[in-house]
C-alpha cells in the first residue's frame, strides 16, 4: 500500500477486544500523527468503541493512565463472596462506567460531537419464545466456538441464530454519561456487565454480529482495520487493509486487575503502529 493510499484513508474500523483495544489506543496514536490519517468515517464494536472514540478524539494515553489506576485500585476480577448482596460480583461495569466519565470531559466531548462519525454496533436478540437468557447464552457461545474453531476476521453464527445488528452514532449522544452508556450497551456480556437495554430493548455485545465492523462504513474508499488478535489470514484487499497485533496482545479482554499488562498491550501498540508507518514513509 502506498502512502498516498494512507493518507486517503477515509475510514477506521475498531474492533472489539476488551483490554486487548487499549493495543489500538497505543497504535493510532503512533501511526495517526505520522501519516496523517484523517478519517470521515468510524466503525466499533465493543470495547472497540470505547478505545475508538478516545482515539480519533486525540485522548488515548490519558484514557490508558486512568483506566490503569481503576485497575491498581482492582484486586480481583470476581468477588463471589457479594453473590447475596446487593452489590456485583464483577467489578467491570463500574469501572468502565467511573474510567469514561473521568477520562471524557465536556471540552473532549465537544470534540467527539463535531467528528468523525463513529458508528457504534449493537446486538439485538431475535423475538422468540426462547428464554432471553438461553438466547444469549447461545449467541455467547456461538461467537466463541465459530473463533475458536475457524479463526475468521468476520463472524457469522450468531448472525445465523437470528441476532441483527444496528448502529448508534457516538457524536449524537448529548451528555458525557449518555456516551458513557452506549459504550456499555456495546459492550454488554453478562455476567461481566449487567443487561442492558437502549429505547426500551435488550442489547448485547456488539461484537456478536461481527466483531469487525468494516460493513458499516459502506461510503469509504479506503478503510485502515484495527484488529485486537492474529489470525491466520485476514481478507486484505484494494479497499480494507487489515492491522494486526505482532505478537498476543499480553492482557485478557475481561482482566481489570493489570495496570503494567495494560501498559505493555498499549507500548505493543505504539510499537506495531510506529513500524508501520516506517513501512508506509519508505515505499
Amino acid at each position: 500500500m502506498t502512502e498516498s493510499a494512507v493518507a486517503n484513508f477515509d475510514g477506521v474500523v475498531f474492533a472489539g477486544g476488551g483490554c486487548r483495544c487499549f493495543w489500538q489506543a497505543g497504535f493510532y496514536g503512533e501511526a495517526q500523527p505520522r501519516l496523517g490519517i484523517t478519517p470521515k468515517y468510524a466503525s466499533a464494536a465493543s470495547a472497540g468503541a470505547a478505545l475508538g472514540t478516545v482515539s480519533l478524539a486525540g485522548i488515548g494515553a490519558r484514557a490508558l493512565n486512568n483506566f490503569k489506576r481503576y485497575a491498581a485500585s482492582n484486586p480481583r476480577n470476581v468477588y463471589p463472596e457479594l453473590l447475596l448482596s446487593k452489590q456485583p460480583m464483577f467489578p467491570h461495569e463500574g469501572l468502565f462506567r467511573a474510567a469514561i466519565l473521568e477520562t471524557i470531559d465536556k471540552e473532549v466531548m465537544s470534540i467527539i460531537q463535531e467528528g468523525p462519525t463513529l458508528r457504534v454496533a449493537l446486538s439485538r436478540a431475535p423475538h422468540s419464545r426462547v428464554p432471553r437468557g438461553a438466547r444469549i447464552a447461545a449467541a455467547l457461545a456461538a461467537y466463541k466456538l465459530e473463533g475458536w474453531t475457524r479463526g475468521r476476521v468476520h463472524t457469522r453464527w450468531a448472525s445465523n441464530l437470528g441476532f441483527s445488528v444496528e448502529w448508534a452514532d457516538a457524536a449524537a449522544c448529548q451528555t458525557v454519561e449518555e456516551l458513557a452508556d452506549l459504550l456499555l450497551q456495546t459492550s454488554c456480556t453478562p455476567p461481566f456487565t449487567p443487561a442492558f437495554e437502549r429505547d426500551g430493548h435488550p442489547v448485547l455485545d456488539g461484537g456478536l454480529t461481527d466483531n469487525v465492523p468494516v460493513a458499516a462504513l459502506p461510503e469509504c474508499e479506503r478503510i485502515l482495520v484495527l484488529l485486537t488478535k492474529h489470525y491466520r489470514e485476514v481478507p486484505n484487499t484494494e479497499r480494507v487493509h487489515y492491522v494486526q497485533p505482532s505478537e498476543p496482545i499480553p492482557i485478557g479482554g475481561w482482566d481489570y486487575t493489570d495496570p503494567v499488562a495494560l501498559q505493555k498491550s498499549y507500548d505493543l501498540g505504539r510499537r506495531d503502529g510506529e513500524q508501520f508507518a516506517k513501512t508506509i514513509e519508505s515505499d
